[in-house]
């Protein structure tokens, strides 16, 4: 069970309120502001609203910008949910392997490492893996 501060919680709520979707995770990157919600299984539409309306309402309510991920109970669904990029991905013990195009590479790894260190710290709070690995 994950222990969330008052600010996250406060987050998860509206957001939840908002999209009407179940949030399973809600991540705060204090890096650029931007908060991360790991919503349940086959929520991801109801997050997301027609045309993107419950996203375009959630950020101005809550003045930040969101990011929406689909959970999935199968680490490598998960994986690909969170790199839609992903050609081809390995699971060994406590490492996930990922195999992207070059061509996307820089995207998925982000400025200074950011997107794949945020990645990493979802991964491991929602899979128990503890590292990450793109090729």
């Amino acid at each position: 069970m994950r222990e969330f501060d008052t600010e996250t919680l406060y987050l998860l709520r509206v957001f939840e309120d908002v999209t009407g979707a179940h949030v399973r995770d809600c991540i705060v990157d204090k890096n650029n502001g931007t908060v991360v919600f790991i919503v349940s299984p086959g929520q991801m539409g109801l997050a997301i609203g027609k045309n993107g309306e419950n996203i375009k309402i959630a950020e101005k309510l809550l003045k930040k910008q969101i990011k929406v991920f689909e959970y999935a109970e199968d680490p490598e669904q998960f994986v690909k949910n969170l790199i839609p990029k992903t050609r081809r991905l390995e699971i060994r013990e406590d490492k996930i392997i990922v195999w992207v195009d070059p061509i996307h590479k820089g995207k998925v790894i982000g400025k200074e490492g950011s997107n794949i260190k945020l990645i990493r710290k979802i991964i491991e709070r929602n899979c128990k893996i503890k590292n990450i690995e793109i090729k």
